[in-house]
């Protein structure tokens, strides 16, 4: 039982590590692709991260995609493991207990580890404690903004501002307004209130905004709710909390929020009806810019960071239809590039290679040559191929094989010289 859960930890480390992967490289490609496609599309890639990682079933489904030539999960998935599909496996996948076990590194290489169950344990322990440690302070953030939220008054379903501010559709959910005094940002919360037995998303504005203002805060609020952005932010921030021990995600996590904002603030934009109404709400970002960021809140989104989303507001105009067609263009490149999964891999079984490390066999060489390198390649049925090169680039090959009975390598016959260089795909360098 205890390897079990052993496991299953290193099952979701495995998530969290393939998740940093995919958000750091987005990271690095930002500037890039803060040119080349839309805040809400850049908050879609983000997704994957977030999102696709985290629900194996659909990521693997995913990997089904392969598309492109060269994929990004082709670059980082390692050549030991075991699925071609589901989330790479750089820690063990099958802990049995105390001994060695291989660290995979992404493209190729692996590293020899010796893990015992006192090591595991404090580790799942530390994690844990910390992951509950955040997760009880968000929530208790979180309902504190809340309860203040629920103080304010709720605004007539015939009130002006709404109609002015909400651009309802006839399959829209129910949405209810509230003037809050005190309040640290607006924010939105998606099924947030029952009212007279109907569940409403709920917008909650800050009473001391100017009648204008209100009406500008409204709108980008209320596009929050229609573009699902309280779903994307609490999934990302629980993920956050689970994963709190990569660092990657953290910068990931402020660079979503960001996104999230700039995508509403472009369906704002483009909403309103004329340029006067656009530069006050420019104007409205920079009067709100005093706030800060709510890292522990969840669900708001008046947080600061306003300088980007003031220029990028300052600087919009209604996109061209080209321009349009080929952002979407690029948006299906870069995202069938990270969605596709590996292909033609050939995987050094962790199982077969692990018994070779633990049965210390010792490798009989001839006399005649001297190995300058040493290669290994495995298969799951315990057959074991070794590849050696001498000092006068010769190679040489021999074979081995797990009797899983008698719990021993057979072989080590003569060494076989090979006319030409061998195939070195799916094998690694200096395991014997």
């Amino acid at each position: 039982m205890q390897w079990f859960f052993a496991n299953f930890l290193f099952a979701m480390w495995n998530v969290g590590l393939t998740a940093g992967l995919i958000l750091g490289a987005m990271l690095v490609l930002r500037p890039l692709l803060m040119k080349i496609t839309t805040a809400q599309q850049r908050a879609w890639l983000g997704m994957l991260g977030w999102y696709g990682t985290a629900a194996i079933y659909i990521f693997g489904m995913l990997g089904r995609l392969h598309i492109l030539p060269v994929t990004f999960r082709d670059l980082i998935t390692p050549r030991t493991g075991i699925s071609t599909y589901d989330v790479p496996a750089y820690l063990p996948e099958n802990y049995q207990g105390a001994g060695e076990y291989a660290v995979a590194l992404p493209g190729g290489r692996a590293v020899w580890v010796e893990f015992h169950d006192e090591m595991v344990f404090v580790l799942a322990l530390i994690w844990v404690g910390v992951a509950v440690a955040l997760g009880l302070w968000q929530t208790r953030r979180t309902n504190q903004l809340k309860a203040l939220g629920r103080q304010g008054q709720l605004l007539a379903d015939d009130a002006p501002l709404l109609f002015r501010g909400l651009s309802r559709r006839p399959d829209d959910k129910p949405v209810g307004v509230r003037l809050c005094r005190g309040l640290p940002t607006s924010f939105v919360y998606q099924n947030g209130e029952k009212i007279d037995g109907v569940r409403y998303n709920m917008i909650y504005l800050q009473e001391e905004l100017s009648p204008q203002r209100r009406e500008l805060v409204l709108r980008h609020e209320w596009n929050h709710i229609r573009l699902h952005h309280g779903w994307m932010k609490c999934w990302a921030s629980a993920l956050l909390v689970m994963f709190w021990w990569n660092p990657i995600l953290w910068v990931a996590y402020y660079f979503f929020c960001r996104d999230l904002e700039m995508a509403c603030d472009e369906k704002t934009l483009d909403d309103l009806p004329g340029p006067e109404q656009r530069k006050q709400y420019a104007q409205t970002l920079v009067e709100l810019a005093a706030g800060r960021i709510l890292w522990d809140v969840p669900l708001a989104f008046g947080e600061c960071d306003a300088v980007p989303r003031v220029k990028a507001a300052v600087a919009w105009h209604k996109p061209k239809e080209w321009v349009w067609m080929a952002k979407w263009c690029a948006f299906a490149l870069v995202f069938l590039f990270f969605v596709g999964g590996p292909r033609n891999i050939p995987y050094l079984p962790q199982e077969v290679v692990r018994y070779w490390k633990q049965a210390a066999v010792e490798v009989e060489l001839p006399g005649g040559w001297t190995p300058a390198e040493r290669w290994l390649g495995a298969e799951g049925d315990g057959r074991v191929t070794l590849l050696a090169k001498d000092t006068q680039g010769i190679w040489y090959q021999n074979d081995y094989l797990w009797d899983g009975r008698d719990k021993e390598f057979k072989g080590g016959g003569p060494w076989e010289t090979l006319d030409e260089t061998p195939d070195l795909t799916g094998f690694q360098q200096g395991l014997w």
